[in-house]
């Protein structure tokens, strides 16, 4: 069954499998998301992971900030019961909510004020006014100095970048795919429609341009407003509440 940005229980499974594999230096993603926190290793604070997936994102945020405390959010039971397997570890430390993303009843669930919110390869399914609403929302839960951080597809300018995008992913995948398990047959499951920048879904997947999106968070009022990390039309991008905004 699919929830209401079209994703299925199966999408979930076969993102389980393949994930490590697909995904475009997935692991770097992350370890630079910690690197843009600002704390200290030993600090306390709260963070939120909206689309936590298998918690992937919020495992390397605790193993870099061990004593944080983390609320993941994802509307796949799959993906919720592997978060909660693979952070075993910090089972007094996270908070496992299920939710949907195009309502906006969680936000008023949420705590305040978060240090970090971070989201990876999740609210792409939003279209732009979605999105829009999404981070202004998200800009008053944060915590003054605290920063939002979107691991995500972005939308390509024209055509000859999104040709770009869809090689540079192809090749990603297949040295990936080679590198990590001697076999193409993750990058042969990939092929079959898992390339947005060859086959778009555009009732699920909607990317919106990365310009555009920094430009909506300087209107919001983030600071420090930028793009750290693009590749293969994934990127890292985001920004910071200002430290003397009282909200």
């Amino acid at each position: 069954m699919a929830d209401a940005t079209g994703w299925m229980e199966d999408d979930s499974q076969k993102f389980i499998e393949l994930g490590d594999l697909v995904v475009p230096s997935r692991y770097e993603q992350a370890r630079l998301i910690c690197d843009l926190i600002p704390a200290s290793p030993g600090d306390h604070f709260m963070g939120v992971d909206i689309g936590c997936g298998e918690g992937l994102l919020s495992k390397t945020i605790l193993e870099r900030f061990p004593e944080a405390q983390m609320t993941l959010l994802d509307g796949s039971e799959a993906m919720l019961t592997r978060a909660a397997e693979n952070l075993g570890e910090y089972a007094y430390q996270i908070d496992l909510r299920q939710f949907d993303l195009n309502q906006t009843d969680w936000l008023d669930e949420l705590p305040r004020r978060f240090r970090c919110i971070v989201s990876s390869l999740a609210i792409h399914h939003l279209d732009d006014a979605g999105k829009q609403a999404l981070y202004q929302a998200l800009f008053d839960h944060l915590a003054p100095g605290g920063v939002m951080l979107i691991a995500d597809l972005v939308h390509p300018p024209n055509e000859q970048i999104a040709e770009a995008w869809a090689n540079e992913w192809d090749r990603d995948v297949r040295e990936q795919s080679l590198a990590r398990t001697g076999s193409l047959h993750a990058f042969d499951q990939f092929q079959n429609g898992w390339n947005h920048y060859r086959t778009p879904d555009v009732e699920v997947d909607k990317p919106s341009l990365l310009l555009e999106q920094l430009q909506w968070l300087e209107d919001i009022g983030f600071a420090g407003v930028g793009c750290f990390w693009l590749r293969a039309g994934h990127a890292v991008f985001g920004g910071y509440r200002p430290a003397t905004d009282r909200g």
